[in-house]
């Protein structure tokens, strides 16, 4: 029984039986077409086709026992239409029971007129898609001011909810039942095509469903739509296996999107595309795709806010492709974190993003990297405060010319880390990796607390800022490698207590600025290899272990502070200075230069080992020692000009040269003029003799040097056999040996008076003065040839003998 919605019927109301009195012969095919202002009311069973195109206005109302439309039925079966330039108004569209069919309200061709529903509700079922458009670029209008479902919407032609026109405009949709689109080649549980929504708000499940669908989204906002507000506290979904979206945004604009449920697809979360916009998302909930929780692609996202627990899944996280922009990055919140299988945010090829900000306990974390830059670029700060970012190879990567332009600042107990465990507790990768060509052009902050697990500048990288790690517990572990042809173009200063493990500069890098270690501040070492150039100064007021410099330091180094190991085998431009309260041993290799000197202060210790060249101060002086300073000589090599053969002296000055103590000085021999060696000042001067202890030469043995430091005489005494040359002398001696010994055997058969020496003579000549025994030889000759007595000239015989 079919009754109006009022106990009474007055005569602008009719039945639907009423209505259709003069039809129950025609076929279900048939149809009513009300009369103005003719509400309509179902609660039994009706099959045939409602349908309205004057301007009403018209209720149609579906009650709790009433089916409209058979089972299984797909073509329309509310078909609410308008054209020309008329008017259509339905009031109030309510559906209690259950629908079998499409609900149209649309128009016919060459509509320029008005369509208005006020009030669309669903409670019950419809097994069909509801259709509200005005389609062919028609100038029609359509406005639908509340759209209400909490009952069941599930259509088997792949549109849930469909709307289309770009003058369709919806004021509010509130759904908190089930939107289903399935089956379609395109399935969706609500699609927009070319129409606005002001709001809408999903508190349960809006659902494209479709295993052999081409592209499938729980929401499809496309071909220039605006979704002015989208708020979901439920489920937006899609089920597919090819490209399958929770929301699907193409060449079409979402203003505010917020999400405290559930958004998911296959492919993405959330899929921005072809010139599309989001202008902000929240997120409190959980947005997740296999393959991308957020993906832009040709489009561009502006802010994105992640807190309260909120979270973005995927095997990438949140995807930024190629050229697109999204604006500030916030997560925020304990448990709150974008996650990754490969990278938790990515930026590619030509993207650019704004400030990040992880606060107060949030994640960004990947498989590889948490944050991987792809010739990407982020244009503003990247603050890590109380939270993490973390990747298996890096917590953050720069790629092929990527540029973060903008300070990194770590605190709080923030950390950016990379790398897993190992069985040892160690970790495998950097916090920071600044690769390629890519740039950090702001500061590297770490302060209160904050950490970073390495920072690695390398290949054609470059860092232009500082480096700066402040405050108590606030460290990079693993310290700093600059490599390749990496630039750190700032400086790197540790102050009040930060600490670095380690810098090292290796292969062809550079680091422009200084290296300090401020008060109560570590960094375990410095090197400085290959042809790597540090190019400022070193100073160390904190605690600094040790410098191993086998490349260039522009600069000097200053020690105030504990205990320094200093290895030069490369050139340091500046002087080595050991202040106040630092200790400090230098050792300076064969291939070694420190040209500026050795400058010891007041109250410190320095122990020196030089086997390669220091240079002099503007007064002259090698080391200067003040008042109160010591230093301790193990071994110093003094060099020797190989143009003049001068040495080059140890010239000591200062108050407290007294207090220079030498254990040993090794004077290099090669090209040395003999007569730098009768004065000991040519070696060594301004020190107390008295604390001279060995003095030698890195020869072969030929030359020694004694050194009476009473008397301060230094006696020079040479060793033939002992070098190359005496070597030669003692091959010259044996072969004289034996042509001597054939010269006695002919002599004593001729002569039994005459004889030379075997050994003694020709060997004593040949072992004081070289050439002698050929002299010798001419006195012999020439005495025989002035002597006139025979008594006398057969004591001297001359044989001309062939020399072999």
């Amino acid at each position: 029984m079919a009754s109006c919605a009022n106990a009474k019927l007055n005569s602008e109301i009719k039945t639907y039986d009423e209505a259709n009195k003069n039809l129950k012969a025609r076929s279900a095919a048939s149809v009513y077409t009300p009369q103005a202002r003719v509400n309509t009311t179902i609660n039994t069973s009706e099959t045939v086709q409602i349908n309205i195109s004057d301007s009403g206005p018209h209720t149609i109302i579906i009650e709790a026992g009433g089916t409209l439309g058979s089972i299984g039925n797909n073509d329309r079966i509310i078909y609410a239409h308008a054209n020309g330039s008329n008017t259509l108004t339905l009031t109030n569209l309510t559906n209690k029971g259950t629908i079998n069919g499409n609900v149209n309200v649309e128009h016919d061709n060459d509509f320029k007129g008005t369509i208005t529903v006020n009030t669309f509700e669903n409670t019950g079922q419809v097994n069909g898609q509801i259709y509200m458009g005005v389609w062919g670029g028609n100038s029609g209008t359509l406005n639908i001011d509340k759209f209400n479902n909490s009952g069941t919407i599930v259509a088997s032609n792949g549109k849930g909810v469909f709307f289309e026109g770009k003058n369709t405009n919806v004021e509010i949709f509130t759904n908190d039942g089930t939107i289903i689109g399935a089956k379609g080649e395109v399935s969706s549980g609500v699609l927009l095509d070319g129409s606005k929504i002001k709001t809408l708000e999903n508190k349960a499940s809006i659902i494209g469903d479709s295993e052999s669908g081409r592209f499938v989204a729980g929401v499809i906002v496309r071909n220039g739509s605006t979704l002015s507000n989208i708020n979901n506290s439920g489920t937006i979904q899609a089920n597919g296996k090819r490209d399958s979206f929770g929301i699907s945004v193409e060449n079409a604009k979402i203003e505010t999107l917020i999400n405290s449920g559930f958004i998911s697809g296959e492919k993405s979360g959330i899929y921005g595309a072809s010139n599309s916009r989001i202008d902000s998302i929240l997120n409190t909930g959980t947005i997740f795709g296999k393959q991308y929780g957020i993906i832009v692609d040709y489009g561009s996202y502006g802010d994105i806010t992640i807190k309260d627990g909120g979270k973005i899944i995927g095997n990438r996280g949140i995807m930024i492709g190629q050229w697109q922009t999204m604006g500030a990055l916030k997560v925020e919140g304990e448990n709150s974190e974008i996650k990754g299988t490969q990278y938790g945010l990515y930026i590619g090829t030509g993207s650019q993003s704004t400030t990040i900000d992880i606060l107060k306990g949030a994640q960004i974390s990947g498989g590889e990297a948490g944050i991987y830059l792809d010739h990407g670029f982020l244009n503003g700060t990247t603050t890590v405060d109380n939270s993490v970012i973390h990747g298996n190879k890096a917590g953050i990567y720069l790629a092929r010319g990527s540029s973060l332009n903008g300070t990194l600042e770590v605190k709080n107990g923030g950390i950016i880390s990379g790398g897993v465990l190992t069985k040892d507790g160690m970790t495998t990768g950097y916090g920071i990796v600044n690769a390629d060509s890519a740039k950090i052009t702001g500061s590297v902050l770490v302060n209160s607390g904050g950490k970073i697990t390495g920072l690695l500048n390398t290949g054609n990288a470059s860092l232009l800022g500082d480096i700066i790690v402040e405050g108590k517990d606030s460290e990079v572990i693993g310290g700093i490698s600059n490599s390749g042809n990496g630039k750190i173009e700032g400086s790197i200063k540790l102050e009040n207590g930060g600490k670095i493990d380690t810098i090292v500069n290796s292969g062809n890098a550079s680091i422009s600025g200084d290296i300090t270690v401020g008060a109560e501040s570590d960094l375990s070492s410095i090197v400085n290899s290959d042809n790597a150039n540090l190019g400022g100064n070193i100073k160390n007021d904190g605690n600094l272990g040790s410098i191993e410099n086998s490349g260039s330091i522009s600069g000097g180094i200053e020690n105030n502070n504990g205990d320094l190991n200093i290895k030069n085998d490369g050139d340091l431009g500046g002087s080595i200075v050991a202040g106040g309260n630092g200790n400090t041993s230098i050792s300076n290799g064969s291939n070694g230069n420190i040209n500026g000197g050795i400058a010891v202060g007041s109250g410190s210790k320095v122990d020196i080992d030089n086997q390669g060249s220091v240079g002099k101060d503007e007064n002259g002086n090698t080391i200067t020692v003040e008042s109160g300073g010591s230093v301790g000589i193990k071994d110093w090599v003094v060099s020797t000009d190989k143009e003049t053969g001068k040495l080059d002296t140890v010239v000591v000055g200062g108050s407290g040269k007294d207090n220079v103590k030498v254990e040993n000085i090794t004077v290099d021999q090669s090209n040395v003029n003999l007569d730098e060696l009768g004065n000991i000042n040519n070696i060594i001067s301004g020190v107390n003799q008295g604390n001279i202890g060995n003095i030698g030469t890195n020869g072969g043995g030929e030359i020694s040097l004694s050194f009476d430091p009473i008397t301060g005489k230094l006696t020079t005494d040479f060793n033939l056999n002992a070098s190359i040359s005496g070597a030669t002398f003692r091959s010259l001696i044996s072969t004289t040996s034996r042509r001597s010994t054939f010269i006695d055997n002919v002599m004593g058969n001729s002569m039994q008076t005459f004889a030379l020496a075997s050994s003694s003579k020709s060997q004593s000549i040949a072992m004081s003065e070289k050439g002698n025994l050929y002299a010798d030889a001419s006195d012999y000759i020439k005495s025989d040839l002035n002597n006139g007595s025979y008594g006398s000239n057969k004591e001297h015989s001359l044989f001309i003998l062939p020399y072999t």
